[in-house]
């Protein structure tokens, strides 16, 4: 499985800096640069207001890491993914698997 492990990807995580006006700005930071698999699991479409939005689901898989949340980031090229959950099988797994959803 670690073979197939075969785009670099950056980890990010979201940063919030105070604005000086009792606000936040929001940022991303990158805190890792790792090797995953990238694999499509679901599509649908979503019906809003006026528009039409497609969303993919894909899983990733990575190398164990203990510092892996959901709502963080990765980049894999020009693609950007949202974390939505950490799947663990536990420490005898030499990997760690993403469920995540591209971001347009």
């Amino acid at each position: 499985m670690i073979g197939a492990l075969d785009q670099s990807a950056s980890l990010q995580a979201k940063v919030l800096t105070a604005d000086g006006g009792g606000g936040y700005a929001e940022s991303w930071q990158t805190f890792a640069t790792v090797w995953v698999s990238v694999a499509p699991l679901a599509a649908a479409d979503v019906f809003g207001p006026d528009a039409l939005e497609s969303r993919v689901r894909h899983r990733l898989t990575l190398r164990r890491r203990g510092d892996l949340a959901a709502g963080q980031r990765v980049l894999v090229g020009a693609r950007s993914f949202k974390v939505h959950a950490v799947l663990d099988a536990g420490q005898r797994t030499p990997t760690v698997t993403l469920s995540c959803e591209e971001l347009p």
